[in-house]
């Protein structure tokens, strides 16, 4: 099983191990390294890959917030 460091589109990876935010960039790329699916990660953590990748969170859908559709690359392509 493909762990979520796997998963997350390769763009955002570059955004969070270059963010400004060196401890939480550190401690997010650690969790998304440890978990394998969308669900083990907390609100907080989701709001920091946001913040570190650029995405503005008001323009986020429902959808991808619960599942992280906007964030993980296409597991069938």
């Amino acid at each position: 099983m493909a762990t979520l460091l796997e998963q997350i589109k390769p763009g955002y990876v570059k955004s969070i191990e270059n963010s400004q935010y060196t401890y939480s960039s550190s401690r997010i790329l650690a969790k998304l390294e440890s978990s394998n699916f969308y669900g083990d990660l907390t609100i907080t953590e989701i709001r920091d890959i946001y913040d570190m990748c650029g995405i503005n969170a008001l323009r986020v859908s429902a959808w991808d917030m619960r599942f992280g559709d906007n964030l993980l690359t296409d597991a069938d392509a």
